[in-house]
């Protein structure tokens, strides 16, 4: 159980964006663009971001925005399990978590004069949000499942009429009698939680010029702050006491109490055990020894650990205009980031959540494309693409060596300008991941997803405009098998589940664009 608590937090350390964007980063930085979407080709104060060659195609000023996003996401997993049954009688388990961020500001600044621009965005780039499993994940209960799996299975095993032929009656007389407080174990009860929270802070700065009448450059950088803690334990793990309905004992006072009595019988027993033949002999000594492995193994687990990173990448743009047209691409180079960890608990039994120790957390490299269109006066139509190049970066435990492909994004908008004071936007992104059975994990899933956009620009004045918009992000589910319990002598074959991945994702946004 010390490895399923410190794979689960490896997997955590990799906890993917709460927004929109790739697997990694976050490019849900505005109001405008969860009200349209397709925002890489923009000249409007959201190209600090999306699309920052285009400042210079703007009127000569400064422009300031900020914004704040409230997200709500929700990550559920069905598990079937059949030794589930052993706690409440039921093989399929719902389990669920959530994903909040209730604020999550951005302040983008532009400063325009002649050919030149000056850009600055401060936000989360990454992350952005905290992760909670109140309920306990089903590859953490899986592993206490495993205990009354084993003791039925050795139930099993001792009925097994091959045994007569390798142990002599009178050992095999006794083994029921000294095994009957492992044989008796049947129920279980547990306590497990797991929480974790991620932000890539970014400064991000740069400058664009108009190289000619219709084309611009822009060379920028963006320094990233990455913060993440992470918080769980697995511990209150009861078992039932046989013979007694309904009355529970913790697990780890009763196994050892276990073990007492087996060392207690054994020096009588061991000339015969001395007798078996070799095979034998192991089989023995692996069921003799389960009390104190599960003795160990049911122990209270604890794991608090935070860390912190520093990482820069250069930022490239160039944007065209002409005749209603604005064409915008931007490559974002990947930010190596390596965080270090902060410990005060580490009940994983694994370095790698050691004190001082360091983690790979990469930001991947990102292009984006977009074109614009002035169909009417009144109406814009925009398309855009964005590629993050996931596996070409380093992710925790080298997860990016289990996807398929990276993430692409294909995006559509459209914004009307239904009075001179209301804009009114409506936008679709589709997003294709590359990820894998063997990618997905219970603390981090992840699947191809299709985003509604929607919401409106208020014109208060002239210098000051209101942006609201929403969000809703559609996901497909991802359904896999996994091996909860490995292959041994008691499970021949291991014993593996059906888990079923989904989630729900909103978020709702207000920005203040002001003009000086």
């Amino acid at each position: 159980m010390k490895r399923t608590l410190a794979l689960g937090l490896l997997s955590l350390l990799s906890l993917s964006s709460a927004e929109a964007g790739g697997l990694l980063n976050n490019t849900s930085m505005h109001a405008r663009y969860l009200r349209s979407l397709a925002r890489n080709a923009s000249t409007a104060i959201d190209a600090t971001y999306y699309n920052p060659a285009g400042l210079v195609f703007t009127p000569d000023g400064w422009r300031f925005s900020l914004n704040s996003q409230t997200v709500l996401q929700q990550r559920d997993i069905e598990a079937t399990f059949a030794p589930f049954a052993y706690n409440g009688g039921q093989q399929t388990k719902h389990f669920e978590g959530k994903a909040t961020a209730p604020i999550l500001p951005t302040l983008m600044a532009a400063y325009k004069q002649g050919n030149w621009a000056f850009s600055a965005v401060v936000g989360v780039f990454g992350g952005g949000g905290k992760a909670s499993f109140g309920q306990g994940l089903p590859v953490f209960e899986g592993q206490v499942a495993a205990i009354p799996a084993t003791t039925q299975a050795l139930t099993g095993l001792l009925a097994n009429p091959a045994l007569a032929q390798l142990i002599p009656a009178a050992v095999r007389q006794q083994l029921p009698t000294m095994l009957a407080p492992l044989t008796g174990v049947n129920q279980y009860r547990l306590d497990s939680q797991l929480e974790g929270l991620q932000y890539t802070l970014g400064l991000q700065l740069g400058a664009s010029y108009k190289i000619t009448d219709y084309l611009s450059a822009h060379l920028g950088a963006r320094i990233s702050y990455a913060y993440n803690t992470y918080s769980g334990h697995i511990g209150s793990i009861q078992v039932n006491k046989p013979g007694a309905a309904g009355e529970y004992l913790p697990a780890p006072a009763y196994f050892a109490l276990v073990d007492q009595g087996l060392q207690s019988r054994l020096p009588a027993l061991q000339p015969l055990l001395g007798s078996l033949p070799a095979a034998a002999q192991a089989s023995v000594q692996t069921v003799l020894g389960l009390p104190k492995r599960f003795a160990e193994g049911t122990k209270d687990k604890q794991i608090e650990v935070k860390q912190t990173g520093l990482g820069i990448a250069p930022i490239i743009g160039l944007h065209f205009q002409k005749d209603g047209w604005d064409i915008g691409a931007r490559y974002e180079f990947r930010t190596a980031l390596t965080v270090r960890n902060k410990t005060k608990h580490n009940g994983s039994g694994m370095a790698q959540f050691d004190d001082g120790v360091e983690t790979p957390n990469d930001l991947p490299a990102a292009l984006a494309l977009g074109v614009s269109y002035r169909v009417l006066p009144s109406l814009t139509a925009s398309v855009g693409f964005n590629h993050f190049f996931e596996k070409q970066a380093r992710m925790a435990g080298g997860k990016e060596a289990l996807l398929k492909h990276n993430t692409s994004e294909y995006l559509f908008g459209l914004e009307w300008r239904a009075k001179d004071w209301l804009e009114l936007s409506a936008g679709l992104q589709l997003t294709r991941k590359g990820v894998t059975d063997d990618y997905q994990s219970n603390l981090h899933f992840d699947m191809s997803s299709n985003s509604y956009g929607l919401g409106a620009g208020l014109q208060l004045t002239k210098e000051l405009q209101l942006n609201l918009a929403y969000m809703f992000t559609d996901y497909r589910d991802h359904q896999k098998e996994a091996l909860y319990i490995a292959k041994s002598a008691l499970t021949p074959q291991g014993v593996s589940a059906k888990e079923r991945y989904t989630r729900k994702n909103q978020i709702f946004s207000i920005g203040i664009d002001y003009t000086l």
